[in-house]
């Protein structure tokens, strides 16, 4: 279709246009007079963290999450969550306030033109309140690049509207605030709980660390007195050693003795005693003597008596000396094997005492260690159970109240100026389009071009209708 011939189903078809246009402008317009008013109230709140705050006991940095479009968020669906619409119809007592008791008896038997609208009858009030009439009427918006967070809310009533929109803020206030302590004073409960344990474990650990250094007779080991234990113990095994080698040589020297079998004369000892090799020396010189004298005097001669007697004085000597190094050499055995065997006991004597020493020192180390672990513990609960008291005692939130919501003056809806506006493009366009369903609908032939389209003839003239009738 050309542009004129739009105009032309317009123009011919104008009184559905009017019709339409009209119908829909008063419509919109009656209905806007008749429509309960709802008023808008608005309460102001505003996100914040004082970062310096001293009373920060648990280092968490919130300013980056405060911002952060995720926790307005948040905010936002916990100010419209049922919790605080309960904690709203608590602080109103909206249960028991009689015009919402005539709305609630008025939701559960319904409208009879919209029977699918009828409530439940099994739905109480208040979760009638939480879940459809505060929350149909309950609007929360942030402010875009802010941390402002608008309350409103709607009813036919201003004061009531402000009222519920500030209970609102402070609802959410306050469970902004539980949310926060909440959490500590539940980890107080549990640091109390786990104060108690840590503590008798402690106790226990430090009573059987105190009974055993009761029953071996001490109270502590330090490395000082085991080192010195084991110095002790090295000493004993040197002392050994060379008890051992003197032990060694003197069974040898004992051994050349058994085996001499009296001829003790030509045993090392004897030869390398320079007194025992003067006697001998002084022996053969008695003995020659004799000899040369024998041949001259008579065995009876004065001079050959005193050198028999001589002789016999160097021999007497000469045995006893030779005597008492065999006597000296069993005398060094007899106390080098003493020795040793003493030695040896006394070295697996102090080798269990360094035992039972090392053994207690492990102990006693052991239950120390216990002991200093339970009180480290019991200091990092004790200083945990105490941030956590103090933090549940911190009656402060980041939640404020900018402005209170004031009773509007105006109502929010209907808007009569607006919703005539629309009427009339809605009433424009409708119309509009009826026009051309209707023309749509008509089959008459109305121009030469429906002719030669549908019948495929040219037109060869048109004769126009005459006024007169003929």
């Amino acid at each position: 279709m050309k542009p004129y011939q739009y105009w032309k189903v317009i123009k011919e078809r104008k009184w559905i246009v009017i019709i339409a246009f009209v119908t829909t402008v008063l419509t919109t317009f009656i209905g806007s007079l008749l429509w309960p008013p709802l008023y808008e109230a608005i309460a102001t709140l505003v996100l914040d963290y004082d970062s310096s705050n001293p009373m920060n006991l648990s280092n968490v940095p919130m300013t980056g999450l405060t911002q952060s479009v995720e926790y307005i968020n948040t905010q936002v669906e916990i100010i419209k969550s049922r919790r605080v619409a309960v904690d709203v119809i608590d602080r109103l007592g909206l249960d028991k306030h009689p015009e919402v008791i005539r709305k609630f008896n008025e939701a559960k038997e319904g409208n009879p033109l919209f029977l699918w609208r009828r409530e439940n009858d099994n739905m109480d009030i208040r979760t009638w309140l939480a879940e459809r009439f505060l929350s149909r009427y309950i609007k929360v918006e942030p402010a875009r690049d802010t941390r402002f967070l608008y309350i409103k809310f709607y009813s036919s009533d201003p004061n009531f509207s402000a009222e519920v929109a500030n209970t609102y803020a402070k609802a959410y206030s306050a469970y902004n605030l539980e949310m926060k302590v909440q959490p500590f004073k539940e980890a107080g409960q549990w640091f109390s709980e786990k104060l108690k344990d840590v503590k008798s474990k402690a106790d226990k650990a430090s009573e059987e660390l105190r009974e055993y250094q009761k029953k071996k007779g001490f109270v502590s080991i330090g490395s000082g007195y085991y080192d010195d234990a084991l110095q002790r113990l090295d000493q004993i095994n040197r002392e050994l050693v060379d008890a051992k080698a003197k032990l060694y040589e003197a069974t040898v020297a004992m051994k050349r003795v058994n085996e001499s079998k009296g001829n003790y004369e030509s045993l090392p000892e004897v030869i390398s005693n320079a007194f025992i090799q003067n006697l001998k020396t002084e022996k053969i010189r008695l003995e020659m003597a004799l000899s040369e004298l024998s041949g001259k005097v008579g065995k009876k001669h004065p001079q050959y008596i005193r050198l028999q007697s001589e002789l016999q004085t160097v021999n007497t000597k000469l045995n006893a000396e030779i005597k008492n190094i065999i006597d000296a050499i069993k005398q060094d055995y007899d106390s080098a094997n003493l020795r040793v065997n003493n030695l040896q006991k006394a070295l697996a004597s102090h080798k269990s005492e360094v035992l039972n020493l090392n053994i207690s020192r492990y102990e006693v180390d052991s239950l120390s260690r216990e002991t200093e672990a339970f009180k480290n513990t019991y200091d990092t609960v004790l200083q945990k159970f105490n941030e956590s008291a103090l933090q549940s005692d911190i009656n402060r939130t980041n939640v404020f109240i900018v402005d209170m919501a004031v009773p509007p003056t105006e109502k929010y809806s209907p808007k009569l100026k607006l919703n005539v506006a629309l009427a009339v493009l809605v009433g424009l366009f409708l119309g509009i389009g009826l026009a051309f369903l209707f023309d749509y609908l008509d089959d008459t032939i109305k121009s030469e071009d429906v002719i030669e389209k549908n019948f495929g003839i040219p037109v060869l003239g048109t004769i126009n209708q005459s006024n007169s009738g003929r």
